[in-house]
């Protein structure tokens, strides 16, 4: 796929605003851009009041004609849209296509699941942002995107990044301190799966990942690789755990009920 070849996605403005200004302010960003970069082989426009975003499938589809990258004018009002950049993400990767924001340079196709997962777990955990958080997430997008410019992300297979699982129960015994470590293992989960899906190989790439993003530990401090190995293991070891009780046969689960119905019932 040719990488000066763009297709410009753009939104229509929000009820009440100037359309035909908003339009050309974004037509403006996008000749920047592609002035910089390479040349524009078509525009979409889509209606912001339109939750469908049948023009966003539209722009995919004219980009995969082409073998273009999709260039979105105006992307920061949507950043924080976890929605939005999840489905954004997973039909960039299905097509194989590259991503540009004209506002937001440091993003691309790489850091939107990344992106998507942040947003979620601010939502869903109260994990803050604050105006350093965000110049460093800016910071970390850009140097992530170059290094996989340099790098490609390689295809890899499930085993290649699997952790070998520890049973959960050999440190039960820890109490509230292990309750909250399994809890920031399940809130930074989404996230971790994402920085490794977007490349991140090594467990330090993984640990400087989330402090730049500003996702504390299960302490509040910073993450160290070792922190990481801990977290995967848990993951897998919970994920090996349910993946063993769908595979007990029901026969099985139905025959210790009745058992235990008999031994309940009086002789």
């Amino acid at each position: 796929m040719s990488p000066d070849l763009f297709v410009s996605y753009l939104r229509s403005a929000a009820t009440g605003q100037n359309f035909p200004d908003s339009l050309t302010s974004q037509r403006e960003a996008v000749s920047r851009h592609v002035g910089r970069c390479g040349r524009l082989v078509g525009e979409v426009v889509e209606r912001a009041s339109d939750p469908q975003q049948p023009g966003l499938q539209a722009a995919l589809a004219v980009c995969l004609r082409h073998g273009a990258a999709l260039l979105m004018a105006e992307f920061d009002p949507l950043s924080g849209d976890a929605d939005f950049l999840r489905a954004l993400s997973r039909d960039l990767r299905a097509r194989n296509l590259r991503f540009s924001a004209a506002d937001r340079p440091e993003v691309s196709e790489h850091s939107l699941g990344i992106m998507a997962a942040v947003a979620e777990a601010e939502a869903r955990h109260g994990i803050s942002r604050t105006p350093e958080t965000l110049v460093r997430r800016r910071e970390f997008y850009a140097r992530f995107t170059a290094e996989r410019q340099v790098r490609p992300v390689a295809v890899r297979s499930d085993s290649s990044v699997a952790i070998p699982p520890r049973p959960l129960a050999e440190s039960l015994h820890r109490g509230e301190a292990t309750s909250r470590s399994r809890e920031r293992a399940a809130e930074v989960a989404p996230i971790l799966r994402e920085i490794r899906a977007a490349g991140a190989l090594t467990l330090e790439e993984v640990a400087n990942a989330l402090n730049a993003l500003g996702i504390p530990s299960a302490r509040g401090s910073r993450w160290y690789p070792m922190q990481v190995t801990r977290i995967e293991k848990r993951l897998a070891a919970a994920a090996a755990q349910d993946d063993a009780r769908s595979k007990l046969p029901r026969s099985i689960g139905a025959r210790s009920r009745s058992d235990r119905t008999l031994e309940a019932r009086p002789a």
